[in-house]
This record gives structure tokens, C-alpha cells and sequence, in this order.
């Protein structure tokens, strides 16, 4: 009797501890749960008939280890006229959850910018129903699509509030010249965007990475167009605003071994905010 009671109390620990694994990996791995939700799927059908909405996902599920408090998602791909109605209806939804949004915007000039806004943790649904993208999506979109044509942008809000330009095509044989009109134009993005007019401007892709202080835009503007066209550089990174990777601000470079003393005195002399930085070459 004492040998069944011992193997049934092994065989309990086994499972509970197999299960308590099976609920970590879905844990670490973030595993969804679809929750559906008739409201949730009728609210989506209302957005889809919105003016502009060309396409609409979603999503409703809950995760490990309480399996509560769903999560709804939901992306959209709209124009940009259709914008403004589609933050309208997402405000006053009668949609009793908060939702995450991914939307993409496509503009007359075939650019395309892709918004994120997700409930804060612990915001109430009735709070969290206007989509909190950080800025004012509508009038950033508007100046974007003046400033750069073509140009595939996500807009999000960095470290110490600066706003972040990512644009998301993969890297350039060009480098970087279709991105100098968010250089040249970056107070006026900021001032669209509804920020501090002492805001700087911080702007990521394959090929350029660097941080657009107030009032710097002309002289980097200078900077970067002297590198692109006389001194064949074909990627700048600079640090300055974020936290290094290797803990040490820097500005790293792309170009022509014969070229990289005349870069370097160019950036010595160029009156912005990395002008004493380390500058370190990549290999081309």
C-alpha cells in the first residue's frame, strides 16, 4: 500500500512539474490563445467599411500564465484621407477593450507610414480607446508625405521622448540620399509631430543612423550631402543621442580608405553636436 501511495505521489510531482514546464515554455515563447470575441469581430467590420480602409486584420487572444485580460489587435491598412475617420471611430467605439493598433498609411505621394500604438499597462479601457501613438500621427503623416515620397517610415517615440524616424527599406546601393529630406526638414517633422520645438529629430535605416539636434538640420544636411557626393560614403552612424552599444559614442563610417582623412576633418569641422566624436571606418 505504502509503495502505491509513493508512485502515485511521484507520478503527481511529475505532472505538476511537467505542466509547470509546458506553462513556462509558453511563457518564453509568448504563446497566444485565441480568445474570439463577437463584439471584437463586429467592431472590425465597422472600421472596414470606414472611407480609405483598404484592408483589415485582427486578432484576440490571452497568453500563460493567468490566461486573463485579452489582448485585442488589430491592423489596418488605410490612405491617408481615410486617417482621420479611422482615429475618430477608434475613439468612440463601443468596443469595451482596449486595443493595439498597427496602421499602416499609404499617401498620394506613395509614401508609407506605419503607426504602432498599444494601451499602456493598467490604463483603463474606457481611457485607452484613442490610439497613443505619442504624437499627432495626422499632421506627421501629412508633412511626411511632402518630405519623402516613396519612402517606407515608421515614427515612434525613442528614449527621452525623441521622436524616431525608421525607415524600413532594406539596404541602399545608393546609401543614403533618399533619406537627406527627413535631415533637411527634421524641425519641421518635430513641429508637425506636436512636440517641444527643442526636440531633436533621431533617424535609423541600414544605411544612416544619426540624431538631428535643433537648429542642426542645415549644417548635418552640408555634412551629409559633402559625404555622399565628394567623399563616396555609402553608410553614417553616429552616436549622440541613444545609449552605445559598446558603451562608447562614436561615429562609424562606410567609404574609400582615400577618403577617410578628408571625412574625418570634415566632421572636425562641421560645427555639430559629434564633431569631437571617435571616428571609426567599416570595411566596404
Amino acid at each position: 500500500m505504502k509503495r502505491i501511495w509513493v508512485t502515485a505521489l511521484v507520478a503527481a510531482i511529475v505532472t505538476v512539474v511537467f505542466g509547470a514546464l509546458v506553462v513556462l515554455s509558453w511563457m518564453v515563447d509568448e504563446t497566444h490563445f485565441d480568445r474570439p470575441s463577437g463584439a471584437f469581430d463586429e467592431f472590425a467590420e465597422q472600421v472596414e467599411d470606414l472611407p480609405g480602409v483598404d484592408l483589415v486584420d485582427r486578432a484576440r487572444w490571452v497568453e500563460a500564465p493567468t490566461f486573463s485580460d485579452p489582448t485585442s489587435w488589430m491592423h489596418v491598412t488605410v490612405d491617408e484621407a481615410g486617417l482621420p475617420g479611422l482615429v475618430d471611430a477608434a475613439c468612440s467605439t463601443e468596443y469595451a477593450d482596449a486595443v493595439t493598433w498597427s496602421i499602416v498609411v499609404r499617401t498620394p505621394s506613395r509614401a508609407e507610414v506605419s503607426l504602432h500604438a498599444a494601451p499602456a499597462p493598467g490604463t483603463d479601457a474606457g481611457d485607452a480607446r484613442c490610439p497613443d501613438f505619442g504624437f499627432d500621427a495626422v499632421r506627421l503623416v501629412d508633412e511626411l508625405d511632402r518630405v519623402s515620397p516613396g519612402l517606407a517610415v515608421q515614427p515612434s517615440i525613442w528614449k527621452d521622448g525623441v521622436l524616431t524616424l525608421v525607415a524600413l527599406e532594406m539596404e541602399q546601393p545608393t546609401g543614403f540620399a533618399d533619406l537627406l529630406p527627413l535631415v533637411e526638414r527634421s524641425d519641421d517633422l518635430v513641429a508637425a509631430a506636436g512636440l517641444d520645438a527643442d526636440g531633436a529629430l533621431e533617424i535609423n535605416s541600414a544605411n544612416l543612423g544619426a540624431l538631428i539636434e535643433p537648429g542642426e538640420n542645415r549644417a548635418y544636411l552640408a555634412l551629409l550631402r559633402e559625404l555622399a557626393e565628394d567623399r563616396a560614403v555609402g553608410s553614417f552612424w553616429a552616436d549622440g543621442g541613444g545609449t552605445p552599444t559598446d558603451g562608447v559614442e562614436k561615429v562609424q563610417i562606410v567609404a574609400p580608405e582615400d577618403q577617410h582623412a578628408a571625412i574625418e576633418d570634415s566632421i572636425r569641422s562641421s560645427g555639430l553636436h559629434i564633431a569631437d566624436l571617435p571616428v571609426r571606418f567599416i570595411e566596404q
